[in-house]
């Protein structure tokens, strides 16, 4: 995903910390398809 963003010129904004709890809570299943998106937008 991040390569995508890059390379339209966009990046994530967000801590080492807050990108990893970010990915754990998707494969844990604590973040539904909404909640991703939201994390994202919030983030860009």
């Amino acid at each position: 995903m991040r390569l995508i963003l890059l390379n339209a010129g966009i990046d994530i904004h967000a801590t080492e910390e807050e990108k990893y709890e970010f990915v754990i809570s998707i494969a844990s299943g604590r973040m539904d398809k909404n909640a991703i998106l939201n994390w994202i937008r919030k983030h860009l």
